[in-house]
């Protein structure tokens, strides 16, 4: 049976695990006439998902909502959108692309996980053409008398959005506002992957999202709702700033690739009571070199 909770006003947290990673998934689903999915994940969580909506009494969608067109958030978007032909895929224009033609997010899943990614995470399906709906920055999407406002969250991609419920004031943040761990997932570390990182741009949404003024932030990874917004998010920027200095430190001093990230998983150890796992250093290691070469620092 789905691990399915409600955590808001018909708004549903399903938690799902897959064995290629050690993040817990989180999709939520807004339990409305017109039927809602956040973050559907990869395509090996689809079962799930129409597990939990048939235990929920949700028979279609109205929508599908992936924050970000990468393989843990959006993976799954195709093989949904097959099933319920009536949906509509809501993505920023940037990530339209790359929705219509995965051909570039299977090259970059490949590369992180494997050519035989398929087994672990399902296949990456196209998204129909015609049931793409490119958003606005501010747009609002009304559901039943819900409205679900579009807030362009760029920083971890270019293509993230953030949806903003108008109804309890929570925020469904993808990877906007940093990522859930250590003990009880109460620490905050910013969400990297290269190689469209842009902790600038990141830490700017952070206060974007915060005027906002949200009573409930979302999670999709850590299957935690934030309680505290102004706190968390505070949290995340002081963290972003403390990992981002000691990475470029690490990388301007040199040294072969595993001495640094040694080095990153030890002082994450020391300061955040955290323990990295090899593929969370690839990637937040990875995306941070490559920011600040783009910067200039290196």
């Amino acid at each position: 049976m789905p691990d399915l909770k409600e955590v808001a006003d018909k708004i549903y947290r399903l938690e799902a695990g897959l064995p290629v990673m050690t993040n817990v998934f989180t999709v939520y689903l807004i339990k409305e006439a017109q039927g809602v999915v956040i973050d559907p994940g990869p395509g090996a969580l689809v079962p799930q998902i129409q597990e939990a909506m048939k235990k929920l009494g949700m028979k279609d969608l109205a929508y599908i909502i992936p924050t970000h067109i990468h393989v843990d958030h959006a993976g799954g978007a195709g093989k949904l959108a097959q099933l319920f032909p009536m949906a509509k895929v809501l993505v920023h224009p940037a990530g339209v692309k790359h929705a219509v033609n995965p051909s570039r997010l299977i090259e970059s899943t490949k590369t992180v996980f494997g050519e035989d990614f398929e087994a672990g995470f399902g296949p990456i399906l196209p998204v129909p053409e015609s049931q793409i709906k490119s958003v606005a920055d501010g747009e609002i999407i009304k559901v039943d008398g819900r409205e679900l406002q579009i807030i362009y969250a760029p920083g971890h991609a270019p293509h993230h959005i953030a949806i903003f419920d108008r109804r309890v004031k929570g925020i469904f943040c993808g990877e906007a506002l940093g990522l859930p761990g250590g003990e009880g997932n109460r620490t905050l570390l910013p969400a990297v992957a290269p190689p469209s990182f842009d902790q600038e741009t990141y830490l700017e949404t952070m206060e974007k999202l915060r005027k906002l003024n949200a009573r409930i932030i979302f999670y999709a990874h850590g299957g935690v709702v934030g309680r505290d917004p102004d706190k968390l998010i505070t949290q995340a920027e002081k963290n972003t700033s403390i990992i981002g200095d000691i990475i470029l430190q690490a990388l301007k001093d040199g040294g072969t690739i595993e001495d640094i990230n040694r080095r990153v998983k030890e002082s994450a150890s020391s300061r955040f009571g955290m323990t990295l796992t090899d593929m969370d250093l690839a990637l937040t290691v990875g995306g941070y070199e490559v920011y600040y070469k783009k910067k200039g620092l290196l």
